[in-house]
């Protein structure tokens, strides 16, 4: 049998590799499994979803592909509003030791 060597996430993956961006991408991340999930349930194509967001049909393929590192949180943000999409920021005292940020 052999040993296995592990590490218990902190709850962000990009945080557990070590980025130095990694509360900004989790941000992204969430908001674009959002964008995503609207795009799907919209029934749209890659194309259509490209045509509603003004940009081409590569673009939205990388990004939905987790190619997003280059966009700004608030050009995702841009995206989602362009899909219907309301967006809600609250800020309250943290209530553990670790700050959250929750898109729901």
């Amino acid at each position: 049998m052999s040993n296995l060597n592990y590490t218990i996430s902190n709850g962000n993956v990009y945080d557990d590799i070590g980025l130095d961006d990694s509360a900004e991408m989790k941000m992204k991340a969430q908001a674009v499994m959002i964008l995503s999930k609207a795009i799907t349930d919209n029934g749209m194509t890659q194309a259509e979803a490209a045509t509603a967001l003004g940009i081409d049909q590569p673009k939205i393929s990388k990004i939905l592909r987790g190619q997003f590192r280059s966009l700004s949180l608030d050009k995702i943000f841009s995206y989602l509003t362009a899909l219907d999409k309301d967006i809600n920021i609250t800020i309250s005292e943290k209530s553990e030791d670790i700050g959250h940020i929750h898109f729901a």
